[in-house]
C-alpha cells in the first residue's frame, strides 16, 4: 500500500543545452540493459546516469530528469526535497544492516519499502497529508477513498551494498481513465549511477467497502494540475500468460500475517509478498541466484485473519537462456487469487562481501 502527491510534468524537451550537459554512451556487461547514457552536468554539481534499454536503437530519457540540469543538488533532510518546485521529489538513504541480506546488499523487500517511502515523503511535503492521512486529498476524505497498488514492476541492475547511500527520485503521471503511476529510481549518489527502476499503477479504493473504484470528478478536479498525459514509464512491464495454478509444482501453505505485516489501511503491506512469494521458490534458484525482474499484480487484498497458499513453477526456457523465470500465485485458502507475479532471476552478478575491511566484534 502506498499513497502519493501529483505534480505538473514538464514536457520532453527536444534537444540538451550542449554548453552545460555532455552525454557519453557506456556500454556495460550485464544482459539487464541493452543502453546506457551518462549525462554529466557541467558548472552543476548534479550527475545523473539513466539506464533503459532501446527501443528502436534510440535512448529515452525522461523529462522530469532532463529538466534538472540546472538544479543545484545539495543535501537533503531525512524527509527529502522538492526539485525545482515539486516536479521530482529527491531523498538520499544509506543502506543500514538491518535492511540487507547473507551478501551484504539491500534486500528487494527494503527497496520496495523505500520506493513507498518516498512517495509517502513527497505527498508530505507538498502538504497533500491531512492530520495523519497519508496522501489523503480532502475531496478523497468525504468520500472514504484510499490509494492502493494495482500492479509492480521492479528491474535491478545492481543491488546497493551496506553502508552506500544512494538517491532516490520519484515522480507521478496519469495512466488512463482510473489510474495514476508512480516512477522511481534509485541512483549512486556518487557516481549517478542507475541501479534500480521501478513502476507502480495506482487505484483508488473505498476503504468501508474495500473495492476499487474509478477517480471521482471532484478527486480529478483536486490532482489534475499536477498529472500529465505523455510520459513513458521508467520500466515496463514484461508481458506474461496467466499462470496456470495446476501446473505448479512448488506450494507452501499455511501462511499468515503477523500485526506487524499490516499497514495503515489495515491489511497487508505489498512488500510482504514479496515474502510469500520467496517461501515457494526452490531453494536451488534463491542460493545460487539474485532477482533481477519482478513484476506483481495485486489481485485483492489480504487481510489479518486470511491464510495464504504460495504456488510457484519454474518456467521452462531455451538451454543457452541462463536467466531463470518463474511463475508464482498467492491464494486464499478459498482459492481466490490474492496475487499474479512473475520474477526473473540471475546468477549473482555483484557481491558485497569484503566491500569493508573494518572488522566487527560482537
Amino acid at each position: 500500500m502506498a499513497t502519493s502527491r501529483f505534480f505538473n510534468m514538464p514536457p520532453f524537451a527536444s534537444t540538451w543545452n550542449k554548453s552545460k550537459v555532455s552525454l557519453q554512451r557506456v556500454n556495460i556487461t550485464s544482459n539487464a540493459i541493452q543502453k546506457t547514457v551518462r549525462f554529466s552536468v557541467i558548472n552543476c554539481s548534479l550527475k545523473i546516469n539513466h539506464t533503459q534499454p532501446a527501443l528502436n536503437d534510440e535512448i529515452r530519457v525522461p523529462s522530469v530528469i532532463k529538466e534538472m540540469e540546472n538544479e543545484e543538488i545539495t543535501s537533503p533532510s531525512v524527509a527529502g526535497r522538492l526539485v525545482k518546485g515539486g516536479p521530482v521529489f529527491q531523498q538520499n538513504v544509506s543502506v543500514r544492516s538491518f535492511e540487507i541480506d547473507s551478501e551484504y546488499k539491500m534486500s528487494t523487500k527494503a527497496i520496495m519499502n523505500y520506493l513507498q517511502e518516498a512517495s509517502l515523503n513527497y505527498a508530505k511535503k507538498l502538504g497533500l497529508t491531512i492530520d495523519t492521512r497519508f496522501g489523503i486529498t480532502p475531496g478523497m476524505r468525504k468520500m472514504d477513498l484510499v490509494w492502493v497498488f494495482r500492479g509492480m514492476h521492479i528491474e535491478v541492475d545492481r543491488y546497493p551494498c551496506w553502508g552506500e547511500v544512494v538517491q532516490i527520485l520519484h515522480w507521478t503521471c496519469a495512466s488512463g481513465r482510473t489510474g495514476v503511476r508512480f516512477d522511481w529510481t534509485i541512483n549512486d549518489i556518487n557516481t549517478g549511477e542507475t541501479l534500480v527502476r521501478a513502476s507502480c499503477l495506482a487505484v483508488m479504493m473505498n476503504k468501508n467497502t474495500r473495492k476499487t473504484c474509478k477517480l471521482p470528478e471532484e478527486v480529478k478536479d483536486e490532482i489534475k494540475a499536477y498529472l500529465r498525459e505523455d510520459v513513458e514509464p521508467i520500466v515496463e512491464a514484461f508481458k506474461y500468460s496467466c499462470p496456470q495454478t495446476e501446473a505448479m509444482d512448488h506450494i507452501k501453505t499455511g501462511l499468515t500475517p503477523g500485526w506487524n505485516d499490516l499497514d495503515v489501511n489495515y491489511h497487508v503491506n505489498n512488500a510482504k509478498y514479496l515474502d510469500w512469494i520467496l517461501e515457494s521458490t526452490p531453494d536451488s534458484i534463491r542460493d545460487r541466484h539474485e532477482l533481477w525482474k519482478m513484476n506483481f499484480e495485486y489481485r485483492k487484498e489480504c487481510l489479518k485473519d486470511d491464510v495464504i497458499q504460495s504456488l510457484s513453477r519454474v518456467v521452462p526456457s531455451n538451454e543457452k537462456n541462463r536467466d531463470i523465470e518463474v511463475e508464482h500465485v498467492l491464494r486464499l485458502e478459498s482459492g481466490h487469487q490474492v496475487l499474479r507475479a512473475r520474477t526473473v532471476w540471475r546468477t549473482y552478478s555483484h557481491s558485497c562481501r569484503g566491500i569493508n575491511s573494518m572488522k566487527i566484534i560482537f
